[in-house]
């Protein structure tokens, strides 16, 4: 199993160079583009056969707020500050003044890896509308029934239990944080079984858990999503 994501060690990618995970500190302001990085070809679907990334330009000389977005998403994930867009000859090209850039053959294969870095799941994109508000609206419900954590809770978390400052963790990464924050969780709960341990009567009953057993941290959000209580498949359902 590779060490580089809790590490936070950049990929190197052909043409653009070395690309980071996001720090906590650049979370906010990623935050605001990733409606654009989520966007695949699924969401294009019926539409002309370019590249994902050609199309994210043609809606953006509609909306220049997605050729800023792609620029800013790229001066993140490069910790550089100069990448704009450049559409010359039939050539499409962000470039930067360190002459890193990103064209339309590596763009996908580029977001899958920020993706990943990340932590991010693709939201599904049905062909069904009715497949696709049904899958919204029980994903809203799983993240309703679910505890309510936000980042900043795994933030104050990780820094008391750790015992170090806020600043330090600025320029931890969103893996390292969870990582922390549910290793955390696996000690204490293995803690407060082991304190149970000493009731004879409760400990008859237990199991031991191993806190050091495997994070999901890519755990897939539409798991079991389409059972119901019953094992009825809902996929079938619906259709």
């Amino acid at each position: 199993m590779s060490l580089i994501n809790i590490f936070q060690k950049p990929m190197e990618f052909k043409g653009i160079g070395k690309v980071y995970p996001i720090q906590l500190k650049d979370w906010d302001e990623f935050e605001e583009y990733l409606q654009i990085l989520m966007l695949n070809n699924s969401h294009f679907e019926g539409e002309s056969d370019d590249s994902l990334l050609v199309k994210l330009v043609r809606m953006g000389l509609e909306n220049p707020a997605i050729i800023v977005a792609l620029e800013n998403i790229f001066n993140l994930i490069t910790r550089t500050s100069t990448f704009q867009f450049n559409w010359n000859l039939d050539v499409l090209l962000f470039v930067n003044e360190e002459k890193q850039f990103v064209d339309e053959l590596m763009y996908e294969e580029l977001r899958k890896v920020v993706l990943h870095q990340n932590l991010l799941i693709e939201p599904k994109v049905f062909k069904s509308k009715r497949m696709q508000e049904w899958a919204n609206d029980a994903l809203r419900l799983k993240q309703k029934n679910s505890a309510n954590v936000t980042l900043e809770d795994m933030v104050t978390t990780v820094s008391n239990l750790k015992g170090i400052s806020y600043e330090k963790l600025e320029t931890s990464t969103i893996y390292q944080l969870k990582s922390d924050f549910y290793r955390w969780q696996y000690i204490k709960r293995y803690d407060a079984i082991s304190n149970l341990y000493g009731n004879p009567y409760a400990a008859s009953e237990l199991e031991l858990p191993q806190f050091a057993e495997c994070l999901e941290l890519y755990a897939d959000p539409y798991k079991d999503l389409f059972k119901s209580k019953n094992k009825m498949n809902i996929t079938q359902a619906l259709k």
